[in-house]
């Protein structure tokens, strides 16, 4: 069975679903077509998000990235009708290096630059602000209040519920089997369907080197597992504290209302966790790429195709922001509400952007 369409997007984790939520708002009579390799869609990378919403980065890719779509998720509710539980409980990123401490005055001054409100905090006011903090061997932290987290599941179905309620289209179990172009129109042979379509975007995350090679492209993007733990709340860690990063390590604490999120079991940063009750243990999988920024936009090479991938573990919070982006791109010939040709494919030939430094 063949179907023409207007659009193909591949992957209907959040970035696919905002992606075609965004662009079949901007074009409503174009046939859009989600395609999803799994049963259900958010089974992948979005299936294990932790939900952190940050604008400390060291790059201002990925700090506008954050405050385009901070925008979106304060009017979320009243877009889409659902409450995305953005909750701005800050993030605190802390140092004992002398050599990372320095590094983080760089990204301060840059996040502050771009109009993000960070704060440089001494181990004393970083206990004060989290007071089970063990601050002894630290030497400072950078601090941001307006940072945050919220639920991807409420973003991944609002989006979609949006997307299919203008008239789009999703089909599970489609996975792709072949890409081949002839003119100005792509083919991709899924196992029920083969759909042409004059324009394709990749938003498949851990499939998007597997899927592209299939139209014969190499992307510099490979997998990672990170563990995540659930624990139960701890007497003595507040229900209000910011979401704390140990930069040195990659350690990290989600207070969430119900439930600890750590990044890690050491508890060398946060002695009283070595009472928490782990409930649960999974691995989250990030798509990475050699500078940990995203891959966004046409490729030169290959007309009509557009990538959205390798966002490091920054997909979900940046998922407004990048379906915005790229329904602008595909129907307007280029992003407007920020310049974002930075960050296309072809940097890799000449790398000259910085890479991110706010990594964990």
């Amino acid at each position: 069975m063949k179907a023409a369409v207007d659009a193909a997007i591949v992957g209907a984790g959040i970035v696919g679903t905002s992606i075609a939520e965004r662009l079949i708002e901007r074009v409503p009579g174009w046939r859009i077509v989600l395609l999803e390799a799994e049963g259900s869609p958010g089974t992948g990378e979005s299936r294990w998000a932790a939900g952190g919403v940050r604008s400390q980065f060291g790059t201002e890719a990925n700090i506008m990235l954050s405050l385009i779509s901070m925008q979106v998720f304060e009017n979320f509710e009243r877009t889409y009708g659902v409450d995305p539980h953005f909750r701005r409980h800050g993030y605190l990123f802390v140092t004992a290096d002398e050599k990372r401490l320095a590094l983080m005055d760089d990204e301060l001054r840059m996040q502050r630059a771009l109009g993000v409100d960070t704060q440089r905090l001494d181990p004393r006011a970083m206990r004060e602000l989290c007071s089970p903090l063990e601050t002894d061997d630290l030497l400072g932290g950078n601090y941001c209040a307006s940072d945050g987290s919220i639920d991807p599941a409420t973003l991944l179905h609002a989006y979609l519920e949006s997307f299919r309620r203008q008239g789009g289209a999703m089909a599970t179990e489609a996975r792709v089997l072949s890409i081949e172009r002839s003119g100005d129109v792509w083919s991709l042979k899924t196992p029920r369907v083969e759909y042409e379509t004059p324009v394709i975007v990749l938003a498949c995350g851990t499939r998007a080197r597997p899927v592209a090679a299939l139209a014969g492209l190499d992307l510099p993007v490979h997998t990672i597992e990170r563990q995540i733990f659930k624990a139960e709340r701890v007497a003595g860690v507040p229900e209000q504290i910011p979401f704390v990063v140990d930069i040195d390590t990659g350690w990290y604490i989600n207070a969430q209302p119900t439930e600890l999120l750590l990044g890690g079991t050491a508890t060398h940063r946060m002695p009283m966790l070595a009472d928490a009750k782990i409930v649960r243990a999974y691995a989250g999988v990030r798509t990475l790429t050699p500078d940990h920024l995203a891959i966004l936009g046409p490729v030169k090479s290959h007309p009509g195709l557009f990538l959205a991938t390798g966002f490091s573990g920054h997909g979900i919070m940046h998922s407004p922001a990048v379906g915005i982006l790229l329904a602008e791109w595909i129907t307007e010939g280029e992003p407007r509400t920020w310049d974002a040709r930075p960050l296309s494919l072809e940097r890799f030939a000449n790398p000259t952007e910085r890479n991110e430094s706010v990594v964990f």
